[in-house]
């Protein structure tokens, strides 16, 4: 929180995944966006200790938002349809291009 008691906005939201056998991942989300009337958050791994990530594989994971379960809490669904991957996949790709390139940095 800063001095004007308004939480920070680069606060990472972190998603917490538990398997079919109860072992749980954690993912960053690094964007969010919709396409094709679904709604789709790009992860990363999440590591508490950021010295972690710098052993790690670093790798995009794109998941796609469900429909809300019997408890109402959306479910999230990894995306494995290689051609859905790789549309939503390059879309994110020029997003981050955008984001974290000057036009003078690319030239």
């Amino acid at each position: 929180m800063n001095n004007d008691g308004q939480y920070y906005d680069d606060m990472p939201t972190i998603l917490t995944l538990t398997d079919e056998e109860g072992v749980s991942y954690q993912f960053e989300v690094i964007d969010e966006m919709d396409y094709n009337g679904e709604r789709y958050p790009a992860c990363v791994e999440y590591f508490e200790d950021p010295r972690d990530a710098l052993d790690a594989d670093p790798a995009l994971i794109i998941f796609r938002i469900g429909e809300p379960d019997e408890d109402g809490l959306d479910t999230i669904d990894v995306v494995d349809d290689d051609d859905e991957y790789l549309e939503v996949g390059q879309i994110f790709e020029k997003r981050f291009e955008e984001s974290y390139f000057d036009e003078d940095d690319l030239s």
